[in-house]
């Protein structure tokens, strides 16, 4: 029984996303079924943890059955809504049957690399106990507390949990509580509190990134093999393996949510495509359910969707209103302030060092930034012609809003003892590596007729 609970606790919210995704309005009969299954176990995820506050805010307690029914239920629409079965029309092994001689070899090679990348970090997360700070110090604390009553008790901060009944405190209180209510859905499922079995979500959440990565690759148009070998190289990345490995902590789902979006953003602002606009809107909304700074990462795409939909003005707007944010940081940064938890100061703090050894130095990302360093280097004077230009401003601006909270906010001591840099960055990484990727493909020598 405790396998079947698991196997339902992790299949209802895949299958409750594929459905909703395959909805008739959103015209998903062209997309690539991979990019299907991996968007729809993210959403699927993330409506699973809506449902659950939506039946404690009603007042019901939170059960298997319970959860599981309006899982079904909604399900059930899902299919009504899309008027076929969720796997029809899915084109599954095309890909293989395209590629010939030694590409053929090459791309099962990379498969098979892939598929036992998974399942060694499979292992990684059933053996290994709850173990990162944070994991047990701030998401585990909520998910524990609530699965044991049934409800979504309250959480504050420490002054004010001394001396008052009925609520709870850890290191973050007032995080949202997306992350510990997978948790708790995954232990509702085993009938039973497993610190290593409630974080299976995060090796899903790996092979939901590897789906939809490899699947918007190959809706750009970019041949299999060369689409699998960037994602090896994603799920090579040492810092996001560890994320998966060692599960509990938010930054993989924040990382994989803000990507996807990304991926759909840079789709829709070439193809103007009804699924991937609502793709790229919907994860960029769904950022803010993860982390608090996920508010900040989904205000980075508000100016790349002005550039798209006025490309003058938009470029324009966006550098006012950059220049404003500096002159605002300069005069009222002075005795500081806070946003996104973080207490922004115009006090610059040099951490050049440490971020050069963590990027460039020890072996983090392997030479994943030597690589974006080279591209963006040789890319530069087409950066902002009209086909890259959406995507440059994404990944500007995330860029410059990952470095004002590393040099003018408290972060900045947390980049000098190496503590919160890596994990940070890791949310820009998917998106990074795909518009390195799209960048490189373009203007690469390797395209041809037969597919590379």
């Amino acid at each position: 029984m405790e396998i079947i609970g698991l196997m339902a606790a992790l299949g209802l919210p895949w299958l409750l996303g594929v459905v909703w995704l395959r909805a008739r309005w959103l015209n998903a009969d062209n997309i690539a079924w991979t990019a299907i299954l991996g968007y729809g176990y993210l959403a699927g995820a993330l409506l699973t943890t809506l449902a659950m506050r939506l039946l404690d805010l009603l007042g019901m307690r939170l059960s298997f059955l319970g959860i599981a029914l309006v899982l079904a239920l909604l399900i059930a629409l899902g299919v009504w809504a899309g008027r076929n079965l969720p796997w029809q029309g899915l084109r599954f092994g095309s890909d293989w049957y395209m590629l010939h001689g030694w590409h053929k070899a090459a791309f099962a090679g990379l498969w098979a690399l892939v598929v036992i990348r998974l399942a060694g970090l499979g292992l990684e997360v059933i053996w290994q106990p709850l173990y990162s700070w944070d994991a047990w110090s701030q998401w585990a604390t909520k998910a524990h507390v609530w699965y044991e009553l049934g409800h979504l008790a309250s959480f504050v901060i420490q002054p004010n949990w001394l001396g008052v009944s009925g609520v709870f405190t850890d290191t973050a209180p007032h995080y949202p509580p997306a992350i510990p209510l997978l948790q708790v859905w995954m232990s509702l499922g085993l009938g039973y509190w497993d610190d290593s079995l409630m974080n299976l979500p995060w090796l899903m959440g790996a092979l939901a990134l590897a789906l939809a990565f490899y699947g918007q690759a190959r809706q750009w148009g970019i041949t299999p093999l060369f689409a699998m070998m960037f994602t090896y190289f994603l799920l090579s990345l040492p810092i996001l393996d560890t994320h998966v490995a060692l599960a509990g902590n938010a930054d993989l789902f924040m990382g994989v949510v803000y990507g996807l979006a990304a991926f759909a953003f840079f789709h829709w602002s070439r193809s103007r495509d009804t699924w991937q606009g609502a793709m790229a809107i919907l994860l960029g909304a769904g950022c803010i359910l993860i982390k608090q700074p996920g508010i900040g990462w989904a205000l980075t795409l508000l100016p790349a969707f002005w550039v798209v939909l006025a490309p003058r003005a938009g470029l324009i707007g966006t550098a006012i209103l950059g220049a404003l944010g500096m002159a605002a940081l300069l005069l009222f940064g002075q005795h500081g302030f806070s946003m996104l938890g973080y207490s922004l100061k115009f006090t610059f703090t040099p951490v050049w060092e440490p971020l050069w050894d963590n990027l460039a130095i020890l072996d983090n990302w392997h030479l994943f930034f030597y690589l974006v360093a080279v591209v963006l280097f040789m890319f530069l004077p087409r950066l902002f012609s009209p086909a890259y230009r959406a995507m440059t401003v994404v990944v500007g601006v995330a860029l410059i809003f990952s470095l004002a909270i590393f040099f003018f906010s408290q972060a900045s001591a947390w980049v000098e003892n190496y503590t919160v840099v890596n994990r940070a960055i890791l949310h820009l990484v998917p998106m990074l590596l795909f518009y390195v990727m799209v960048l490189i493909w373009e203007d690469s020598n390797l395209i041809s007729d037969h597919g590379y």
